[in-house]
């Protein structure tokens, strides 16, 4: 009885470091408009259309492997190539299901309301305020200084995705926004829905066969770490080069 309830104090212990650190890393995304969307880019891209956002808070980090650990107990990764293990590595192998799970046992221990970006949630922070093709500007020449995408991570013994935080950061102090690893957002995908989406607060289609990812990884060109690139899969897909970040409320406090 006395190694139960230790272990259950340890466990809550550890439930309450692991919630703490990820406030501590939650950025305040101002509320604010913005034009989402490229007409330069893929048809999924246009047209290019007005949203109105409410502030909200997003991780400065993708989820990482020892987060993962510590709240389930699980490593979904190993096993796979072209996967490192890390205590900062980001999480991958991990459906949208799996990180559903992972937020509705993360909102259980920590009574907060944790929950994946909208895609014009994530595209707005991506973007911190530029119109341009990536969140620091229009030229390649300095991505290798923001992202991990195939010109400086495809090649030997780089295979994979590399730990968070180690890169420039965006104007409002987000990290890997673009590169890394791909990034589960909440919506359903559907390709015309820019079409018809809502001016304030979108929150993608009611249902599709798809949900959206978005960022690019360190295996795709720079065509895709675009801020308006848009991907998809289905949420059972599980890879090594996709993962996620939380966003909250900011009124859930």
């Amino acid at each position: 009885m006395f190694e139960f309830l230790f272990k259950s104090k340890k466990k809550q212990a550890q439930y309450e470091e692991l919630v703490r650190d990820i406030l501590n890393d939650m950025v305040l995304i101002p509320s604010g408009s913005f034009l989402m969307g490229s007409n330069d880019g893929e048809d999924d891209e246009r047209p290019i259309h007005n949203v109105l956002l409410d502030s909200f808070c997003l991780n400065k980090y993708e989820v990482t492997q020892r987060q993962w650990v510590e709240l389930m107990e699980t490593r979904p990764w190993q096993g796979s190539e072209y996967v490192k293990e890390g205590d900062n590595i980001p999480v991958v192998n991990v459906s949208w299901y799996d990180v559903k799970g992972f937020i509705r046992k993360l909102n259980w221990v920590s009574g907060r309301k944790f929950r994946l970006p909208t895609e014009a949630e994530w595209e707005y922070a991506c973007r911190a305020g530029s119109t341009s093709r990536f969140s620091y500007g229009s030229l390649k020449l300095k991505l290798s200084q923001y992202a991990w995408y195939y010109d400086n991570a495809f090649k030997k013994d780089e295979m994979s995705a590399h730990e968070v935080g180690t890169l420039k950061p965006n104007k409002w102090g987000l990290y890997d926004m673009m590169g890394n690893v791909y990034e589960w957002c909440w919506d359903w995908y559907k390709r015309n829905y820019y079409n018809k989406s809502p001016v304030q607060h979108p929150k993608g289609p009611k249902h599709s066969a798809y949900k959206v990812v978005r960022g690019g990884d360190w295996a795709r060109t720079d065509y895709f770490l675009r801020v308006s690139s848009r991907r998809y899969y289905d949420p059972h897909y599980k890879d090594v080069n996709v993962g996620f970040r939380l966003a909250k409320d900011i009124d859930d406090v």
